[in-house]
């Protein structure tokens, strides 16, 4: 391929900015340098951000802060009585719920409508102050924007002493709410009642007599079995759910799943961003990173019955590599308080475009009509080798392996056509690599790993509201947890080359009464970069709520290998990257009418397999790190984090995975370069990507840009560089 020649009269020439680097100085020049690296070779400096800095237009900030279209309004109800003071948290209970909020807050959607009440803390817990304890509650601050600093502040000065009056307690937060639309109350308690009357399972009863939109989620923190009871029953009669956290750190998670699910039902995440209704050179240009853009409308009401109609459309711009592989995914969630909505098809399709409007590559992911499931949220990705010469399939002559391509995004279908929806954009740009050595890749699919068995004792878990919530899974490890009749819970698991996932999920038993007839439970797995991975128990459907076990059990098909990508079998392609896998366990519902039922799952995830040797990706390129990946340590939070934006409080710039629907909600589409459509939808805060993640490219971009302030420095002090001579 003939690459065009630079201007040397070009302001962005080699020789130009050499002698601009000179004029830099040490310090300055690092940074220049840096930033220098990370432009594709035919990309000019101006024209694609790099890979280590996030903002891309001035209309994208650096920051990733989580955003949502709508926030349901919600309050959070803290235990602040007498026994909060016991110290086995390790410590004061109250402290750890007092960090645990605090946290909270820190991470919360700047749209979030939010706000606090507190019982127990103004009086003491004796006889004679039980008649002023049990009305005890205060409302620290009202249901509204979300204010950080002050209700920090208003957090700081809990002090624990009274009594637990739950019922009242929950009149007061729903007093405080509006009296139309969804709304929701999250509690957490360490205790039962000790005011009843009202016994606070029949004021949860009144309360969903009187607002059919309101939810009460709860979080047992340390309690005993009568007080777990008392705190599922009022979860359970308002279609809310119910968590144990038996610590602090549990405590810290259960609080941040509730209210993320309160709030928002699958919590998007990602860098503001608003794409341009046309392709021109002023869509955002996106570096690998997650973005967050709103799409308003779908198609018309009956539109679909006339084919399929476009609603929102949007472009923007990513940054190509020649050699490298470049995923791209959109991932967009129903409407929280509608998982089933009426009829008609949810739908996302994604367009990789030359400039002059070629279609490169494509993925689409829809489901239609109400199939029990439509809960989930669709996502479509993209996996495209930017490589006119490699297999599989061809990457048209016409299309573009340097400087920029265009990503045209197109929600369709009628199906929630008039509510606005967020979409989770997430770009990676895995550099080109040696496999030279590598083992093999997969050409069928092996058979499936032994079934992982449970343990005697389970540790209590929250499964996590979305892929940027995912809870944590430790192979070998059996974890216990509540799932509610239409709802999701995400795990993630880190994969190293050469490793394979097995899971079992089996229901325990159902912790209230639930549908008649049954309901359906599927597992799903996804790989970093949203993509549905086949595994042997991809199309298993469990009856759960019937009185028997209901397992679900299965194993990925393949070990990850980087060679995995020029499989001849497309869904084998799907293990090709190594970092978090993710499970995600789907409960369906019976009818838009029937009312949510909870019940209790135990999960086991083993990871099999001794990690292969990985690829060496090749020096110099973009966002790559030095050496072999197989050398680097097993994903991690502080090891594997992801490419793109700087995360903000309680954020986390994530690869997620997405697993495929079409409209019987099993299988996608694929475009020209194995990309499936997906759907379902990245880790817990902090959580890992691919091994080839942002922290090679700011390794790789620092180093660069040292080696620049040293040239330039002995330059200037008329010293010759160090290194190799010739």
């Amino acid at each position: 391929m003939t690459r065009p020649r630079t201007d040397p009269s070009s302001p962005s020439s080699p020789r130009r900015l050499s002698a601009r680097l000179r004029r830099l100085g040490p310090v300055a020049a690092a940074v220049a340098g840096s930033a220098l690296l990370a432009v594709p070779a035919s990309a000019s400096a101006t024209a694609v951000t790099p890979a280590v800095t996030p903002a891309v237009t001035s209309t994208v900030t650096p920051a990733l802060s989580p955003a949502r279209t709508t926030s349901v309004p919600t309050m959070v109800v803290l235990d602040a009585s007498g026994s909060m003071n016991e110290s086995d948290a390790p410590g004061p209970r109250i402290d750890a719920a007092k960090r645990a909020v605090t946290s909270l807050v820190a991470g919360l959607p700047t749209d979030s409508r939010i706000g606090l009440t507190v019982y127990g803390t103004g009086t003491g817990s004796t006889r004679a102050e039980k008649s002023t304890g049990c009305t005890d509650i205060r409302t620290l601050i009202p249901v509204g924007p979300l204010d950080r600093a002050r209700t920090t502040d208003a957090v700081t000065g809990i002090r624990a002493s009274g009594y637990t009056p739950i019922g009242n307690a929950l009149r007061s937060a729903a007093t405080a709410l509006p009296t139309e639309g969804p709304r929701a109350i999250v509690l957490v308690s360490d205790g039962i009642d000790t005011c009843a009357p009202p016994a606070p399972c029949n004021v949860a009863k009144q309360l969903k007599r009187q607002g059919v939109d309101l939810t009460i989620h709860t979080v047992g923190f340390k309690v005993d079995p009568t007080a777990r009871a008392q705190l599922s029953c009022i979860a359970d009669a308002t279609g809310g759910t119910y968590s144990d956290a038996g610590d602090a750190d549990t405590l810290e998670q259960a609080l941040k799943v509730k209210v993320d699910y309160a709030i928002s039902g699958y919590q998007a995440r990602g860098t503001p961003v608003t794409g341009t209704d046309q392709p021109t050179d002023a869509s955002p240009r996106l570096a690998p990173g997650q973005y967050l853009d709103t799409f308003a409308t779908g198609a018309p009401a009956g539109s679909d019955r006339t084919g399929r109609v476009s609603g929102t459309t949007k472009y923007y711009r990513v940054p190509l590599q020649q050699g490298a592989t470049l995923y791209v995914s959109a991932t967009m969630p129903p409407p929280a308080a509608d998982p089933g909505g009426t009829g008609g098809t949810f739908g996302v399709q994604m367009t990789l475009q030359a400039e002059d409007g070629s279609t490169c590559d494509s993925a689409d992911a829809n489901y239609a009509g109400n199939d029990g499931y439509s809960h989930r949220p669709v996502s479509a990705t993209m996996s495209t080798v930017l490589d006119h010469d490699t297999p599989p399939g061809a990457y048209p002559g016409r299309c573009p392996v340097d400087g920029v391509g265009v990503v045209k995004i197109e929600r369709y279908g009628a199906k929630f056509g008039d509510q606005s929806r967020p979409v989770e954009i997430v770009v990676r740009s895995e550099p080109p690599a040696e496999t030279a050595g590598l083992p093999p890749a997969a050409t069928r699919a092996q058979a499936g790993l032994a079934r992982p068995p449970f343990a005697r004792a389970a540790t209590a878990v929250t499964g996590g509201s979305s892929f940027n919530d995912a809870a944590p899974l430790t192979s070998g490890q059996t974890y216990r947890g509540t799932v509610v009749t239409g709802e999701d819970r995400y795990f993630s698991v880190p994969l190293r080359w050469g490793q394979r996932l097995a899971y079992s999920v089996e229901e325990v038993g159902p912790a209230s009464d639930g549908p008649t007839t049954g309901v359906g439970a599927r597992v799903s797995v996804y790989n970093p970069v949203r993509q549905d991975v086949r595994s042997t128990g991809q199309y298993q459907t469990a009856i759960w709520f019937a009185g028997n076990p209901g397992l679900l059990t299965g194993s990925t098909v393949a070990p990850v290998r980087y060679t995995n990508r020029s499989s001849s079998q497309p869904d084998l392609r799907t293990t090709q990257v190594d970092g978090l896998y993710y499970l995600r366990l789907s409960v369906n519902v019976d009818g838009e009418d029937s009312p949510a039922a909870r019940t209790t799952y135990r999960i086991t995830v083993v990871v099999d397999g001794d990690p292969e040797t990985g690829p060496a990706y090749r020096p110099g390129a973009t966002g790559m790190p030095t050496g072999s990946a197989s050398s680097t340590p097993p994903p991690s939070d502080a090891t594997t984090a992801t490419a793109g934006p700087t995360t903000g409080p309680g954020d986390s710039a994530t690869a997620g995975a997405t697993g495929t629907v079409d409209a019987s909600g099993t299988s996608g589409t694929s475009g020209t370069t194995g990309t499936s459509g997906t759907t379902g939808s990245s880790a817990s805060s902090g959580s890992s990507g691919p091994g080839w993640a942002v922290v090679g490219g700011i390794a790789l971009a620092a180093v660069g840009g040292a080696l620049v302030a040293l040239l330039v420095g002995r330059a200037r002090r008329g010293q010759p560089p160090t290194g190799p001579q010739t």
